[in-house]
This record gives structure tokens, sequence and C-alpha cells, in this order.
């Protein structure tokens, strides 16, 4: 077995790990995190497709702070989470986000049970969003329910 130099080795991943990160949205495995970049490129490729939703599972108090322009707020503490996300379009394209991304995992690990097709987790949440500097809308006033 032929031995690679480390140096070459290390570039070989870096490249991979680069080419990973710019692929098209359209190349994005269904039901998986996806960093801000990816979801950024996600939004911005289907800005324009009426059965692409961006949907915020935090509380009715943390979307009313702050969130990524467009999004839906269901939230995924509600008891009625299950029966609202089983209203909304099965065969949408699905970009689901929470504080930090872990109950964004869970509320895309449910889409998935309930038969959704494509459906992408904002790995780090509106966190990691926020981190990469990425736009958010904010305080606009709650005025009930928003869905």
């Amino acid at each position: 077995m032929k031995k690679v130099p480390m140096k070459r080795l290390l570039s070989l991943i870096a490249l991979g790990v680069f080419s990973y990160l710019a692929l098209p949205a359209a190349d994005i495995v269904s039901f998986t995190d996806i960093t801000p970049e990816q979801a950024a490129a996600l939004i911005a490729e289907k800005s324009a497709d009426p059965l692409f939703v961006i949907l915020d599972v935090r509380t009715p108090d943390e979307f009313a702070e702050s969130r990524i322009q467009g999004a839906l707020n269901i939230d995924i503490k509600a008891p009625e989470f299950k029966e609202r996300a089983g209203k909304l379009d099965k065969n949408g394209t699905y970009l689901v986000y929470c504080r930090r991304g872990v109950r964004s995992g869970m509320a895309m690990s449910l889409m998935k049970e309930l038969g959704f097709k494509q459906v992408y987790n904002l790995a780090g949440g509106i966190m990691k969003w926020q981190e990469e500097k990425l736009p958010l809308e904010t305080a606009l006033p709650y005025a009930g329910e928003s869905f």
C-alpha cells in the first residue's frame, strides 16, 4: 500500500469537507442536519416555491423575540404539535429550527413519522444562525397564535 504524505492527506480531507459544505441545496439529503450556510442556500433556492416552509418550533415568546424571515411558528412543546404539523403539505420542503437544534431535531423525526418527504434541521439552531451573522426578523409584537 502506497503511503500518502500527511500534508496531502489533510488537504484532501479539507477539500472533501469544503465540497460537502458547498453542495447545492438540491443535493442535500432529506431528514438531515444542515449548516446555517446550507440553510441559507436552501432558502435562497426555494424562496419562490409555495411548498417551501421555514418552520420555527420554539415557543411563541421565543418566536416573538426573533426569527428567520418568513418562518411559521408551531411550538413542539404544545400538545397539539402533531395535529397542527399534520395539516401541512407532506410533499413540501421544510427547514425546521429551534434555539440550538435539539427540539427541531425531534420535530424533524416526528415529521418523518407523519409522512413528510423533505425535512431539514438547522444544526445549532437560531443561535448558530446568529453566530454566522445571517439575517433575522426581530421584536414584532405578539398578537396571539402564529399558525
